[in-house]
């Protein structure tokens, strides 16, 4: 490592702990305004997320939205995201703030159980409050986390997310880890609305219309280990305050064949894909979701940054 970079470490790091100290002391109105200005700011700057966040409206909702709602729903989208971001150092270890800003649905009461359970959700309002907010109930997730470019700073976000309870693990070797938690009766939690390649064990399934890759590990997992598979989302409220809700709940699927794995994937995505469809305005568009195509006539349905390659069939 050159010494520019690991100056560059350093003063990311140490500029992420003065900005984490700063935040927990901000009123939650401050917090607000900050994410609403930082989404905004974002939206204008963020010129290659611009591109690609109204290539993806384009996608989903074709002519049934003007241009001008597409560019309203991305600039909300922004703000959401900036907003997720502050809040999971801003909740911290602060059972109070939960309690007073996050409200749980009463369709949550099935995950506060004593048993196996695969909580699934999406990069949609604020993801990072539903792992808290189990913790906080004593019924914390296990659950895969991208590393950042930043060793140092991927360390004070991991810090952050398991300081109210929560298990983060690391990609390498993560799918073993979590059978041995559901077999040990935990709970773990996936993000499923990315791209998987097939490489990565990825299979295609639809969302809004058109083919694309998920990851099965949900469902492989549940029908290993006999555990729900529970999808649920957590959406932003009037005066900065939350709603976690159960949105699906299915059975361990009875075997674990390519087309029962197949068939439950294509409905947890529909789930998601619903979800979405109500509220827009609160999934991360600016992510190239849409990367990878199934066959290449069908290149022109797609957003401009999907690619058609034999190789990740």
């Amino acid at each position: 490592m050159s010494p520019r970079s690991k100056i560059r470490i350093k003063t990311e790091a140490a500029a992420s702990r003065f900005l984490l100290k700063l935040i927990r002391l901000l009123p939650r109105r401050a917090i607000l305004a900050l994410a609403w200005t930082g989404g905004n700011i974002g939206v204008l700057l963020d010129r290659r997320g611009r591109k690609i966040g109204l290539a993806n409206l384009d996608v989903a909702f074709g002519d049934s939205k003007t241009t001008q709602e597409k560019k309203q729903i991305l600039r909300q989208s922004f703000v959401t995201f900036v907003r997720t971001t502050l809040d999971v150092f801003w909740f911290g270890n602060r059972p109070g703030k939960l309690r007073r800003y996050v409200e749980l649905d009463d369709s949550m009461q099935i995950l506060f159980q004593e048993k196996n359970q695969i909580c699934i959700t999406a990069h949609f309002g604020n993801w990072e409050v539903v792992g808290q907010s189990m913790a906080m109930k004593g019924f914390p997730f296990s659950s895969i986390a991208m590393p950042l470019k930043n060793p140092a700073v991927d360390r004070i976000l991991v810090e952050q997310r398991e300081i109210t309870g929560q298990k983060i693990i690391q990609r390498e070797g993560a799918l073993r880890k979590l059978l041995g938690v559901l077999r040990a009766g935990g709970k773990t939690a996936f993000l499923v609305d990315q791209n998987t390649e097939v490489k990565d064990g990825g299979i295609w399934v639809t969302y809004f219309g058109l083919p694309v890759l998920s990851t099965p590990a949900p469902a492989a997992l549940a029908a290993k280990t006999g555990s729900e598979l529970i999808t649920g989302f957590c959406i932003p409220l009037p005066r900065g305050k939350y709603r976690v809700y159960v949105a699906d709940v299915r059975p361990a699927p009875e075997n674990s064949d390519s087309a029962t794995i197949q068939n439950i994937t294509q409905k947890i995505l529909t789930v998601i894909e619903n979800e979405v469809r109500k509220a827009p305005h609160h999934w991360l568009w600016a992510y190239k979701r849409w990367k990878t195509v199934l066959r290449p006539e069908d290149l022109p349905h797609y957003p401009f940054y999907a690619e058609y390659d034999p190789k990740d069939l």
